[in-house]
This record gives structure tokens, sequence and C-alpha cells, in this order.
């Protein structure tokens, strides 16, 4: 006898006995998956027409039929964001040259008003007051 066949059985009394009885499948996986192919298309299905050639095998055209919508939802999502930012530093800056001329018409209203001071009536500068 072949050393092999002797030495099975001691193998299998150290073995585990839930590796020694077989156990059955679940049902749902016994169940085939098994799909025929599907049957051979005919003469006028198998020649494409060229419009649809030059749709199916067009990859740019591909990329864009897939991408298209989000690239453009994301770009028309960034010019609304450029936009609304460039208004808004549009407004901030006129309303800082807007607050520089005010602040040189109050220098200017003060300097005016020190030099109509100093003259009294105004009559000796060429300057009318009112």
């Amino acid at each position: 006898m072949p050393p092999l066949l002797t030495a099975l059985p001691r193998l299998s009394s150290r073995l585990p006995t839930r590796l020694l009885t077989p156990t059955p499948l679940p049902l749902h996986r016994l169940q085939s998956t098994y799909q025929p192919p599907d049957p051979p298309l005919s003469q006028q299905q198998q020649q494409p027409s060229h419009d649809n050639s030059n749709n199916n095998n067009n990859p740019h055209g591909n990329f864009y039929k897939t991408f298209g919508r989000p690239l453009a939802k994301t770009f028309l999502i960034a010019v609304a964001t450029y936009q609304l930012l460039y208004i808004s530093w549009l407004k901030l800056e006129s309303m800082e040259v807007k607050r520089e001329k005010e602040g040189e018409m109050r220098a200017l209203r003060g300097e005016l008003e020190g030099l109509t001071a100093g003259t009294g009536t105004g009559k000796g500068k060429g300057f009318s007051g009112s």
C-alpha cells in the first residue's frame, strides 16, 4: 500500500468533522445564471446607416454626449460666480471712490470756510459770499 493511502485515515481523524461531511449548497446558488446569446442580426441590422455609425464611433461625440451637460453646468456656474465677484468688486470700488471724493469735498469746504472767515465779509478778495 502506498504511504499516502495509509496516512489518509490518520489525517482524516485530525480534520474537523465539518470538513469531512459535505454540506448542501443553498438553493439560490444552484440555479443557473446562463443566458442564451442574442439571436443573429439580419442583413439590414448588421449594416448600420452612415448617420448612426458617425455618432456611435466618434469618441469626441461620445465624450460630450456623456459629459456635456455636467461640463455646461460647471461652466455656467463658474461664469456666474465670476460675474458676481466682478460686480461686487466694482460696487466696493465705487463706494471707496465716493468716500474719497466726499473726504476731498469736506477738506475743500473746510478750506473755503477758513478763507471766507479770515476775510470778514469776503469783499476784499473778490469773492462774494452767499
